[in-house]
């Protein structure tokens, strides 16, 4: 009886003490409810692009009534907020999707007289131009069915027009790309979403009809004059891999860097420097923040009675958006700017300026203006390095409030001076760490890459970039007007240099380039949700971040890859061998394709080198392959005989109509061209088959082919859909 009673009471203590702890820790929460705001558009975001289905407004207006009704009661109830804002997210990527929904292309066409307006034009590489164009007719096209734009790919010798020219050309054209694995990154969709319908190849030369660029397209032209004007002069003082670097970093273009600096600063850890970002919008506008207040602050008549500080705010702020418009304004960059916009805002209304409530009211402008920055890389990496940064600068300033205070204490000016190193040299380190942690998350799953050495090479290349590198970029952009450029465009090639230096040095460490296995959705929303939780909750509770990082890490964080997986245009396939490596079919044809299954199977291995396994036995018509106790026969060749006596799936690269009937399991040209890359699965009886078109759904940007015809009729989504 007594043992029943003491047992009783430590169930109830125990009870208790979990009740004051979750008491405890949910006190620990008020007031940062407004922090997860961004996470919670998040997964409504991820929620509506998850869909298999397209849904309509009729099925949303409800929720929208309901997002409502939870926002008004939420007054004192948080958690209700965040699930409005969940649900506010998902129409606000149903109602971007509809702005930017337009006609797309469902079949390739023959060669085409097009006729419209260069928006944008970048070098690709070798003598090649990639142009976006507004298309204004297409031949032998309804004007209501036109894409709005065409992604098109052209030589120099075709033409070299500007943005703004009107232009005629003929070229073949081409649907969206589709992924090249069910369930694979979609480059269509994104296309799609950027207004682009189709794509093409330019077979004549360019005609100009007009160089008058429209109103619209004006500060574009003037613009792209400018970068040319200052790539000709960085031209003039650096030459090769350094200087194309520095009209990288100063003007965004980055077509003339090598495809081999390109991969070393991939393998580093250093590719994000070479795209306009984070990191350059705080140098530029943070130097020209300093550099503004520190000359007023020589003033004293400024200094003692007037805002300087403010004032300096405010030319940041211009400083920032000239340096996004200069860039290009990518998307990137322009969050890049929001982000620090809000910061040099605060400090105008007399509020900290780094903090993680700026963080996260940039990252609600962002996703109100635009939802789809949700599902992207560059955004979902940005902003977990800088939720983790600024998370580590709240807990840094109080740590240093107290630390400082001892070092007050101290006597000798020489220990002040060593303590104060030790803990700068402490705060980069750590700040290096957190932000690589951070990223890598969002960087494993859209890349199937990490860099072991990015900690390395950040800690030895960004003291160059910050001291070095872009305050000399900036000089010397200042100093262009004066013709005195060349000084600080020296320092900043030498700069480039030593950072060049350090990138291949790190490249060339053992086991520098790591490639990861596909990883699963879940397992990449469990891991960034926990990094969240570790960067946003207070006291005790901070510590169930950790457990569902774990969480996400052990549930499913790679996915099971296929036995057999067939390129989207039948080109090539590739089976998966009782070692789990991915042996395709010999040959040089499809080597893009299989690079991303390799990668997607977490092998470092190139597509000529994983061609030499031994797994397929081909002769002149066929290949042939044993795969769980399956024959798999891929054909390239139509023509002539083809024997199909005990072949159990066949795989032709062009119409197999009424040949081998007799086969259980049949995929031709036309089944591909319909449904996308193949992937199966063996393990049962009766073959498991996804395709990409069915992982994608009924969506806006869903292309569903036709076949070619003479008369060339485009996709046009439902008028629900139209603009």
């Amino acid at each position: 009886m007594v043992a029943e009673t003491w047992g009783t009471v430590a169930e109830e203590s125990r009870k208790a003490t979990l009740r004051d702890w979750i008491s405890a820790a949910a006190e620990a929460q008020q007031g940062r409810g407004m922090l997860w705001a961004p996470i919670a558009l998040t997964f409504g975001i991820w929620g509506y692009f998850g869909l298999a289905e397209e849904p309509s407004w009729l099925f949303l207006v409800p929720f929208a009534a309901l997002a409502a009704v939870l926002l008004w009661a939420s007054r004192s109830r948080p958690a209700l907020a965040l699930l409005a804002l969940a649900i506010l997210g998902c129409l606000f990527a149903k109602a971007h999707v509809d702005m930017v929904s337009a006609p797309a292309l469902r079949a390739t066409t023959p060669p085409l007289l097009i006729t419209g307006t260069i928006e944008d034009r970048s070098p690709s590489g070798r003598g090649r131009q990639v142009i976006v164009l507004r298309v204004e007719a297409i031949e032998g096209m309804a004007a209501a069915a036109l894409p709005r734009r065409l992604r098109l790919t052209s030589s120099l010798k075709q033409g070299d027009a500007a943005i703004g020219a009107r232009i005629a050309v003929k070229a073949v054209l081409a649907p969206l790309p589709t992924p090249v694995m069910p369930g694979g990154f979609d480059y269509g969709r994104q296309l799609w979403l950027n207004g682009i319908g189709g794509t093409g190849r330019l077979t004549g030369k360019i005609e100009t009809l007009g160089l008058e660029p429209p109103l619209r397209l004006k500060l574009a032209v003037t613009l792209e004059s400018l970068r040319q004007a200052i790539g000709a002069r960085i031209r003039k003082t650096l030459d090769g891999v350094t200087a194309a670097i520095a009209e990288a970093l100063i003007t965004g273009e980055r077509s003339a860097i090598p495809r081999e600096v390109n991969q070393s600063f991939q393998i580093s850890g250093l590719a994000h420097v070479l795209s306009i970002s984070g990191l350059h919008m705080v140098l530029v506008a943070g130097g020209v923040f300093w550099t503004v207040r520190a000359a007023l602050a020589t003033i004293p008549v400024l200094a003692l009675g007037w805002p300087i500080k403010k004032w300096a705010a405010g030319v940041a702020l211009a400083a920032g958006f000239f340096y996004m418009l200069l860039a290009g304004s990518s998307v990137a960059t322009q969050r890049s700017y929001i982000m620090i916009a809000v910061m040099f805002f605060a400090i105008l209304v007399d509020r900290p300026a780094i903090s993680v409530r700026n963080l996260a009211l940039a990252a609600v402008i962002i996703l109100a203006l635009e939802p789809a920055a949700a599902i992207q890389a560059s955004f979902q990496m940005s902003f977990m390095a800088v939720l983790g940064l600024t998370a580590f600068y709240e807990f840094w300033s109080d740590w240093r409030k107290a630390r400082d205070q001892e070092v007050r204490q101290q006597r000798h000016w020489f220990i002040r001076l060593a303590q104060r190193l030790g803990v700068w040299l402490a705060a980069a380190i750590v700040t290096t760490i957190v932000a690589g942690a951070m990223s890598s998350i969002p960087a494993a799953y859209h890349f199937g890459r990490i860099a072991p050495y990015s900690l390395l090479a950040n800690g030895l290349a960004l003291p160059v970039i910050s001291s070095i590198v872009m305050p000399m970029a900036l000089a010397g952009f200042l100093l262009m007007p004066l013709g005195l450029e060349a000084p600080p465009l020296w320092l900043m090639g030498k700069g480039i240099e030593l950072m060049i230096a350090i990138s291949d040095w790190v490249a060339g460490l053992p086991s520098a380039a790591m490639v990861l296995p596909q990883q699963s959705p879940l397992s990449a929303m469990l891991m960034a949700t926990g990094a969240a939780m570790l960067c946003l909750l207070r006291g005790p509770a901070r510590l169930v971040g950790p457990l569902v990082v774990l969480a996400g890490l052990f549930l499913g964080s790679r996915l099971p890859m296929p036995d057999v997986l067939i390129d989207r245009t039948a080109a090539t396939m590739a089976i998966v061998d009782q070692a789990g490596l991915l042996v395709p079919v010999p040959g040089r044809k499809g080597r893009f394709p299989v690079s991303k299954w390799l990668q997607a199977n977490g092998e470092e291995a190139q597509p000529p080198e994983a061609a030499k396994r031994s797994g397929w036995n081909c002769d002149e018509t066929r290949c042939t392959a044993q795969v769980r106790g399956k024959v798999v026969a891929y054909v390239q060749k139509e023509g002539g005989p083809l024997a199909c006596q005990g072949i159990d799936i066949l795989v032709a690269n062009y119409p197999l109509r009424g040949a081998c009937k007799t086969v259980p399991l049949r995929i031709d040209r036309f089944d591909v061209w319909k449904n996308g890359a193949h992937a199966l699965w063996l393990h049962d009886d009766q073959p498991i088959i996804t395709t990409a078109r069915a992982e994608a759904g009924e969506r806006p940007w869903v292309v569903i082919p036709e076949r070619r015809k003479d008369k060339y009729k485009p996709f046009s989504p439902s008028p629900a859909l139209s603009r």
